[in-house]
């Protein structure tokens, strides 16, 4: 009997211990967290106009004109990525995205790998429902070109190789976008709109 309850008591004294090390032990599980709270960080520092870029190749890259640029590295996809910075940004309720995608990574007529498969697969998910376009990544690396100098690029750098899977997120302003347009009130404009189908 005395075993027993010196066993029991073992057990509730190793329990706290054996929890707390499987909540940690899943490396991708910490990198989420962390993920989480850099980007919480960095969209405190963004404004109306500035723009989050997800994967950025390296055209995106050389694109970015305004000295205004942070990157910053997570061990995440672009899928990921892409969720937890859109969940951020709804529940602070400041800033709003415009969803930039590459219509490159739609490939028309090429076979698809399984991960390029469940990329645009996932992808697709979180684009529904939100104001999104699907252009050319030259379109996306022409709107960043045409920044002004005190607009701010933060590039969030993936572990995603796909090509052409880079996500722009143009900032707008939450307040303007409960505000309903009027029937007679014009579409907005955007640069090189001509190029967006």
């Amino acid at each position: 009997m005395r075993i027993l309850h010196s066993t029991i008591f073992c057990l509730a004294a190793a329990l706290p211990l054996l929890v707390a090390s499987c909540s940690h032990s899943d490396p991708r599980t910490q990198a989420l967290i962390d993920l989480r709270d850099e980007v919480d960080e960095q969209l405190e520092e963004l404004a109306v106009g500035d723009w989050i870029i997800i994967g950025p190749s390296a055209v995106l890259e050389q694109a970015a004109a305004t000295p205004q640029v942070q990157h910053l590295t997570v061990m995440a996809t672009n899928v990921s990525t892409l969720r937890q910075t859109l969940d951020l940004m709804e529940r602070e309720n400041r800033l709003i995205p415009r969803l930039w995608v590459c219509r490159e990574l739609e490939q028309p007529g090429k076979k698809l790998t399984p991960g390029h498969a469940r990329l645009r697969t996932h992808l697709q998910e979180l684009l529904t429902g939100r104001t999104h376009f699907q252009v050319d990544e030259r379109v996306i690396g022409m709107q960043l070109q045409q920044l002004k100098p005190e607009q701010k690029v933060l590039f969030i750098h993936t572990d995603t190789t796909q090509p052409h899977s880079s996500v722009g997120i143009e900032l707008d302003c939450a307040e303007a976008a409960r505000i309903q347009p009027t029937p007679n009130q014009p579409k907005p404009k955007y640069r090189h709109a001509d190029l967006i189908p």
